[in-house]
């Protein structure tokens, strides 16, 4: 299991931030602990947080939030208003199994950083799509997570503009590229990881193949070292001026963090917005 990525504290003049939305993911502690980087972001710097209760002592607050568990951080982040959830439990009227509604136009009164939806949810409910699609032009960042893994994602080329084909769900050893690095920065390990994923092509490719040179010296097959890279990325991203849309495609927790990622795809098109685990200062890090 790689290392967790370290949190950073945001300068003290950094201005609040919009929550970041999350709909039909996995409501457990277990699950909520992988998407920590999030729900403490947002208990500390959200707008909609009273976590802080007017006061500045982030060090503090933070140490704190660094020793609670999942259950715990999703319980405050519904008592002080931090990041938004709408969980998979959550989404569906109980007694028609269909979306209910008032939710999605409760939701819609909302501002958000950024959306998280589940790629069932994303793709084959027409109504949550539509409600994703309008937060989107409104200015929110949206990131689609592979909960299920649908392999046809031509409901996400056609709402949002970009070309994305599922190319494979395997195992394989990836490393940053140029703007994997830009976007991601220390939220994945420095070297590379071996991961299983839905891999993505189409552009905006975040990741890529590992050759390890080593693997292909002897290799008669093989005389001018090791072949190309096998096309794929888990993580792609369409960058905007002030938003942008991504597809996560890691399926397991405990090869990468979700929530230090995805922290950096819903600010990735805000690069003036530090966030955990930003290049810069390094007063108040702290290992989550």
């Amino acid at each position: 299991m790689p290392p967790k990525p370290p949190f950073k504290l945001l300068p003290p003049d950094t201005p609040p931030c919009k929550p970041i939305l999350m709909i039909g993911l996995p409501s457990s502690g277990e699950w909520m602990e992988s998407m920590s980087h999030i729900l403490i972001h947002d208990l500390l710097y959200a707008s909609t947080s009273t976590f802080m209760g007017g006061g500045n002592d982030y060090e503090e607050k933070l140490k704190y939030l660094l020793s609670v568990d999942g259950e715990h951080l999703l319980s405050l982040t519904k008592k002080h208003s931090g990041s938004v959830i709408l969980s998979e439990e959550q989404i569906y009227d109980s007694k028609t199994m269909e979306v209910d509604m008032s939710k999605i136009h409760e939701l819609e009164k909302g501002d958000y950083q950024a959306v998280i939806v589940d790629d069932t949810c994303a793709i084959r409910e027409p109504d949550v799509t539509a409600f994703v699609v309008k937060q989107y032009a409104k200015g929110s960042s949206v990131i689609i997570m592979a909960v299920e893994g649908i392999f046809d994602l031509s409901t996400l080329n056609k709402n949002f503009n970009v070309n994305w084909k599922f190319n494979g769900y395997t195992a394989r050893s990836v490393e940053l590229n140029d703007l994997g690095k830009q976007i991601i920065r220390d939220a994945f390990p420095p070297a590379h990881q071996y991961v299983k994923a839905n891999f993505i092509v189409g552009g905006g490719e975040l990741f890529t193949e590992y050759m390890c040179p080593e693997d292909y010296e002897d290799e008669e097959d093989y005389p001018d070292g090791a072949p190309p890279p096998t096309p794929g990325s888990p993580v792609v991203t369409s960058l905007g001026d002030s938003k942008s849309i991504s597809y996560f495609g890691f399926v397991n927790s405990l090869d990468v963090s979700f929530g230090a990622i995805m922290l950096k795809l819903c600010y990735a098109a805000a690069p003036q917005h530090e966030v955990d685990g930003a290049d810069g200062d390094d007063t108040g890090e702290s290992e989550l």
